[in-house]
């Protein structure tokens, strides 16, 4: 309860037992918090340092509590100086690491990070987001749990991720996927990425050094500020606006209905008819009967020519699907 301001739980427990008691014997402490004698008396010590308890001087060595309202707010605001005083001295070594690995990289904004490094700096960069988070998903994976991406988007960061047809044809993949978009997560699919990356607020990005990074050998690099940067943003937005989305959400004239919508989004996605059935919940004979109605009804003979005539007479459409969020800046 009380370890944000630096208690240990010994001391929030003995803590709390005075402010109800508002005053009692030393002697008395162990049996009321159900603590051994030693460890009420180190924690007695502690909150006396912190200024949250008095204890009398004499022969009895009552304990009284301090006011938690007027105490515990000096207590808070030495902690906020600490803190401040800590961010301040990780921002003067931040400038150092940059400084750094910039001269070692004779002056690039990039800076190389080792394999065993990439796992712990996709979450660091990931947790440093303020606004939002753009990425390109495709295996392979360091892991299949991204577990900061959760808790980001539950703090508000919005997450937008284009994922590579592979990243869902593999098993699990869009169950996976449907995890990250029921937490928030707005989806998009590509019949193919050209690498893996993650953007954080524009600010700062993250991508294979070589081959098989972010998931394979080779390390990763973290690109700042620089028109290279600004390369990675420009091509996230038109693989983006290319994208469609995971889910079906479009529009379509009234001789299509809402099902239709789906199966041709998923067609137009690339996807096999197999990962299209479990997408589904349908066998794949239905998946091929289905797109083979959609083609007679286009008046068409193969895929290829269904995706053309659906994108000629508007059969589908995203509510600003090519449009880029405010404050993205034109190529």
């Amino acid at each position: 309860m009380l370890e944000a301001l630096g208690l240990t739980d010994v001391e929030t427990t003995v803590y709390a037992e005075l402010v109800r008691q508002g005053s009692c014997g030393i002697q008395e402490l162990p049996a009321l918090c159900a603590l051994h004698s030693t460890d009420v008396e180190i924690a007695v010590r502690g909150l006396a340092e912190k200024g949250l308890v008095t204890v009398s001087a004499d022969s009895r060595a009552h304990v009284t509590a301090a006011p938690p309202d007027i105490a515990g707010e000096v207590l808070l605001l030495r902690r906020m100086q600490e803190l401040h005083s800590a961010r301040v001295a990780i921002g003067r070594l931040a400038d150092d690491y940059r400084r750094s690995a910039r001269e070692q990289a004779e002056g690039l904004p990039v800076e190389f990070t080792p394999d065993e490094a990439v796992r712990q700096r996709l979450d660091q960069i990931q947790r440093r987001a303020r606004s939002e988070v753009l990425m390109f998903d495709k295996p392979p994976y360091l892991s299949l749990n991204n577990s900061s991406e959760i808790e980001q988007l539950a703090a508000g960061v919005r997450y937008r991720t284009v994922y590579d047809r592979r990243a869902v044809e593999r098993p699990g993949g869009l169950d996976r996927i449907q995890r990250y978009v029921a937490a928030g997560e707005q989806a998009r699919l590509a019949p193919s990425l050209p690498i893996k990356m993650v953007v954080v607020d524009r600010e700062l990005a993250i991508l294979p050094a070589l081959d098989g990074g972010l998931g394979g050998p080779g390390g990763s690099a973290l690109v700042h500020p620089s028109p290279l940067l600004d390369a990675l943003v420009e091509l996230f937005e038109r693989l983006w606006a290319d994208g469609l989305p995971v889910e079906a959400s479009g529009t379509a004239p009234g001789e299509l209905d809402a099902a239709d919508v789906q199966l041709l989004i998923l067609l137009l996605s690339g996807l096999t008819d197999e990962v299209i059935g479990r997408r589904l919940g349908v066998g794949r004979r239905t998946v091929l009967r289905r797109a083979r109605s959609l083609m007679d009804r286009a008046g068409v003979d193969s895929r290829m020519q269904l995706g053309w005539y659906a994108a000629r007479h508007d059969w589908v459409t995203f509510d600003g699907a090519h449009d880029r969020p405010s404050g993205t800046p034109d190529a």
